[in-house]
């Protein structure tokens, strides 16, 4: 939303008998490393791509003079939860001046757009710390599968930052907040800013004797501090965290972090980074995660494709034909995904959007739901308290008020169509008019964490009295996959929207014949007492409610005192079902 980021796409082998330039595991995403490191990594036939934090942007900001509103410029993999080892170069800093066509406009979409504000006294913009922040929520999902993160840090530095909403009348700070640029995963050690450049080795480490290669180039901005956990009455120092380089004052200035199966480098900077990086890929990292590198290490040649074993070929080329009609398969159907997400788009907008957004998502749902006449009553200048929407049908006009808020409604809002419905039943000369309140409330929150139903009880009552209908956007979006699933009709919802008080989407043909208190085979078989309201038939259609949740069911056979029936009309009967259900789920029969 607030950066651009690139998508890096695998190129398939197309010849098999031809050696393969690049292995394609692991995949290693490179962040802001200089290009001697990827050029080596590749060398050693590593498939890796870069990525960048951005650069920080001369802004010269003047006193008194227009702020500039600022964009991110990082560069991430949109897959890059998939990759196996990220690095981090967090030593640099690239500066480059201000251009006001990089922070435009030009591309936004919507009546809302984002950005960061600079003014004066800051000369420097510097996106880094907040997009190192976004990409760390990527890493923390990295961390929770067999991975390696490597980071070379250099000098702390939090930024505090202005988040800034523009609309058609201008900006205002929506949000502030500060950033560390070192703080590229959760549990990260404490630090603190201290530089030098002597270096002591932790003997006994793997890495050491590399470590050793390098000493005299190292120069070090921050120390960490050994991170504790109260364990066995006392604190202690965590024992997979592990120092690898000290300073003169024995202050961490390096470590490894295991991290559930993710194993975490945290070094310094090092001169001649590119030949350190080497030699821990040839040597050190295939040791300590050899699943990661299934063909490379100090006996990589084995696997490199010239010493083949017998049938060995073959299987490797089929695994490859596999994997790119993997890939092929896997293209299409992320191609039919974002049809699918473009197609129906508006049925997210009913549960996020506000404003005129939110308004044309309900007037396409409500086209869709089968109304012939849906007016947009933005679009017709009528006077200044106007409804949303108008709908013109046979049973009368709907006047349709909606509402996208961060919380509940108050009274005056929920009241607010009963003005409106009076004053087009005035317009028209007859009482033929229905009042709708729609809100999409607490629209910051998922719909299933939010208070449902949004309304009081006062709210409701006066809603009944008043004669006009409340309903949540979320009902409206559940309703639609009741429809799909058989389990109501597009005419019983648009029905149930002329009803008054708090309005619930639920089938109208059903008559309740019990409720499951003991089920069986996993679900599927269910006991139930019939209190001769109605009959009950092998495949006969059911609507199972719990926790106000519907689906359909199908009845596959019928038990009386264990003997199976076609049919029963009272007392304790078993019903085998198409589909699992939970105890205590209340059961109705769908009338023909």
């Amino acid at each position: 939303m607030l950066g651009k980021t690139t998508q890096k796409e695998l190129q398939p082998i197309d010849n098999f008998d031809e050696q393969p330039e690049i292995h394609q595991h692991p995949m290693i995403c490179l962040f802001d490393f200089e290009d001697d490191v990827h050029q080596e990594l590749k060398r050693l036939k590593f498939n890796c791509v870069k990525g960048s934090f951005g650069s920080s942007i001369r802004v010269n900001n003047q006193q008194h003079a227009t702020e500039k509103l600022m964009k991110l410029n990082y560069n991430s993999p949109k897959n890059l939860h998939e990759f196996d080892i990220v690095m981090l170069d967090m030593t640099g800093n690239i500066i480059e001046d201000f251009s006001a066509d990089d922070h435009s406009l030009e591309n936004s979409k919507g009546s809302k757009a984002y950005a960061f504000l600079s003014c004066f006294p800051e000369q420097v913009f510097d996106p880094r710390p907040i997009a190192i922040n976004f990409i760390s929520n990527e890493i923390e999902e990295i961390i929770k599968k067999k991975s390696i993160v490597i980071a070379f840090c250099g000098q702390e530095n939090t930024v505090d930052y202005e988040f800034v909403e523009i609309t058609s009348h201008g900006y205002a700070v929506k949000d502030k907040r500060s950033y560390s640029n070192l703080y590229f995963y959760s549990s990260i050690a404490s630090r603190s800013e201290r530089n030098g450049n002597k270096s002591i080795i932790v003997k006994g480490n793997k890495i050491s004797p590399i470590l050793e290669k390098y000493i005299d180039g190292i120069e070090y901005s921050s120390v960490f501090y050994h991170p504790t956990e109260w364990k066995d009455g006392k604190s202690q120092k965590i024992e997979e965290f592990i120092p690898l380089l000290f300073n003169d004052r024995e202050e961490i200035i390096s470590y490894a972090h295991w991290v559930g199966d993710c194993f975490i480098l945290v070094f310094p900077d090092i001169q001649e980074k590119s030949q350190f990086i080497s030699e821990i890929f040839k040597i050190y990292l295939p040791e300590i995660m050899p699943d990661i590198f299934p063909y490379h290490g100090e006996f990589g040649w084995l696997h490199n494709g010239e010493y083949l074993l017998p049938n060995e070929g073959a299987l490797l080329k089929q695994k490859l034909e596999l994997g790119i009609e993997y890939k092929k398969n896997l293209q299409n159907i992320e191609q039919n995904i974002e049809k699918t997400r473009d197609q129906y788009s508006f049925l997210h907008e009913l549960i996020y959007q506000t404003g005129d957004d939110l308004v044309k998502s309900i007037e396409k749902y409500m086209v869709w739901l089968g109304f012939d006449s849906v007016v947009d009553m933005d679009e017709k200048v009528i006077d200044l308290f106007e409804e949303d929407l108008q709908i013109e049908t046979d049973e009368g006009l709907l006047v349709i008020e909606i509402k996208g808020i961060g919380g509940t409604s108050t009274d005056k809002a929920c009241s607010q169509i009963s003005k409106i419905k009076y004053r087009r039943a005035e317009q028209r000369g007859r009482f033929d008019v229905f009042g709708l309140y729609i809100v999409n409330h607490q629209r910051y929150l998922a719909p299933k964490n939010r208070k449902n139903p949004p309304f009081t009880e006062n709210q409701i009552n006066d809603a009944k009295l008043d004669k006009r209908g409340l309903i949540t956007t979320y009902n409206l979006y559940k309703a639609y996959f009741l429809i799909e699933d058989g389990i109501i009709t597009k005419e019983e919802v648009r029905y149930s929207l002329f009803n008054f008080g708090l309005i619930t989407l639920e089938p109208s043909n059903t008559i309740s014949i019990g409720i499951s208190n003991e089920v069986f085979n996993n679900g599927k078989v269910a006991i139930i007492n019939l209190t001769d309201t109605c009959t009950i038939k092998i495949g006969s259609t059911l609507i199972g409610k719990k926790d106000g949740k519907l689906s359909k069911l199908f009845i596959n056979s019928i038990q009386i005192n264990g003997s199976n029936v076609d049919e029963a009309t009272i007392g304790e009967v078993g019903i085998a079902l198409n589909l699992p259900i939970k105890k205590g789920t209340e059961l109705f029969l769908r009338e023909a």
